[in-house]
């Protein structure tokens, strides 16, 4: 482990951890006490499609610009703007405007960042390619383990202290980056070709166009974060009406998947690579995430539920560590950046669509049917993906055997 960390790359690691527990706990807090104020499924839904427009937003105008700016200054920026947001709420309870839309705002001004997509260009500046699969399960399972903290937590000290006492300390939280920011030591950016905007985005699109494999993964991610929102807008009320629990269950359950999701990635950084099974196995993990959510549907057990959110937890860095190895090793570093941000506005724009559903069918027909329709369509895509990369396994054998004679 020594030589695959570094002092950068170690602190790169917390600063994520850090920026997970903020953006954690924060959606929690400003989701519960938005429905608390109105006890709406469609203000929920509000609140997601908001803070998802937001990030949909900045990953158009800024992500083309991303690899022209020092990628730590990014992280900076992006983490201030969001701390803005909960100073924003925290200032209007305290003079007694406590609305509705309020959090509405602050939800979209939280959203507005490109956090990720700076800190992921980083890693293959920090990390040798032998050891980014290693790096990126260790880095993925700290932020998920994060996040199994950070939900119980948020949930108890939610039921104990007020929002006014808890606004100030999330601002506090996001405006820490600029801490560990000075101690990551990032090499200068080299002084390519400068482009416009356009020519920016242009490049962005043109690297997925002439990489099927790229543009394989953003497809089937797609459909899949479709699914994840239409859900994931619904936790509160699914909790609360189909499993009978309050707030603390409720973050038992948010951290269950993150939980699940340290153990398998401890399990894919002891594993070798899969080689020319890799799709498979990447498309399998999104299979059982789909079938994960028809589970879902059909309990109305919290402790059933947890073990099916854990599990589901479990198999989806098969999907995340291997996905985002590959896009560190296909694409070149100097338009990475752009490129992740490309890849998280083509993800992001099917979530909205996921959302509206979300709160459409949970509204109209129930929370069972939104959770069962979810699992079936991502299992029927997923497996489609698993027909794929057997097939492409399958003539990979057979030139093999070709060659051989």
């Amino acid at each position: 482990m020594a030589r695959t960390w570094n002092r950068s790359l170690g602190w790169l690691c917390m600063d994520q951890m850090r920026s997970a527990l903020a953006g954690t706990a924060g959606t929690f807090i400003l989701s519960w006490m938005l429905y608390e104020l109105t006890g709406s499924k469609t203000a929920m839904g509000g609140l997601w499609l908001l803070s998802l427009s937001g990030q949909w937003l900045v990953q158009w105008i800024a992500g083309p610009f991303i690899d022209r700016w020092k990628r730590v200054t990014v992280m900076k920026l992006s983490e201030t703007i969001r701390g803005s947001a909960y100073l924003f709420v925290w200032m209007m309870w305290i003079v007694g405007n406590r609305e509705a839309y309020i959090l509405l705002i602050a939800s979209f001004i939280s959203s507005i960042q490109i956090y990720d997509a700076a800190a992921g260009a980083l890693v293959p500046k920090l990390a040798s390619s032998d050891n980014l699969v290693r790096v990126n399960a260790v880095i993925s399972g700290s932020v998920q383990l994060v996040r199994v903290l950070a939900l119980p937590t948020a949930g108890m000290i939610a039921s104990l202290f007020s929002s006014e006492i808890l606004l100030p300390i999330m601002t506090l939280l996001f405006l820490s980056a600029w801490i560990s920011a000075v101690y990551i030591q990032e090499k200068p950016q080299p002084s390519g070709e400068r482009r416009t905007w356009k020519g920016n985005f242009k490049q962005g699109i043109h690297i997925y166009r002439s990489n099927t494999i790229l543009f394989g993964l953003a497809l089937l991610i797609s459909v899949t974060s479709f699914g994840v929102f239409a859900t994931q807008a619904m936790y509160i009320p699914y909790v609360t009406e189909m499993l009978n629990g309050g707030p603390f269950d409720y973050s038992l359950f948010s951290a269950a998947f993150p939980l699940g999701y340290v153990c398998g990635s401890i399990i894919v950084g002891r594993l070798r690579e899969p080689g020319t099974y890799l799709y498979a196995v990447m498309s399998a993990a999104l299979f059982a995430g789909g079938l994960t959510y028809i589970l879902l549907g059909v309990t109305t057990n919290l402790k059933v539920a947890l073990a099916i959110e854990m599990a589901a937890g479990v198999t989806m860095p098969f999907w995340n560590v291997y996905s985002s190895t590959l896009y560190y090793r296909i694409v070149p570093e100097s338009v990475l950046g752009q490129v992740l941000s490309v890849r998280s506005l083509l993800t992001r724009t099917m979530t909205p669509l996921g959302v509206m559903y979300g709160t459409f069918c949970a509204s109209a027909f129930g929370l069972p049917e939104l959770f069962l329709s979810i699992g079936v369509l991502i299992c029927l895509i997923s497996g489609i993906g698993i027909l794929v990369a057997g097939r492409s396994v399958a003539k990979q054998r057979a030139n093999t055997v070709s060659a051989k004679e």
